[in-house]
């Protein structure tokens, strides 16, 4: 089950736009758009926009600690 995000805010924090986000997880930016708009992306959708929006889990992991 894929976790629900504020896809949108998040990529907006990080000043991408939706074509960066895409060159960068190989998604279209059409997907990443439906996705923003509520459409429930796959696991591995979700991890790529993830690891891009705010880093790979492991190193989220490493900055908390």
């Amino acid at each position: 089950m894929t976790q629900h995000l504020p896809w949108r805010s998040l990529r907006e924090t990080t000043g991408l736009t939706l074509r960066e986000v895409g060159r960068r997880t190989g998604i279209s930016s059409g997907r990443l758009s439906i996705i923003e708009r509520g459409v429930a992306p796959t696991e591995d959708e979700a991890r790529l926009i993830r690891e891009c929006l705010i880093g790979p889990a492991t190193e989220r992991r490493e900055t908390m600690a």
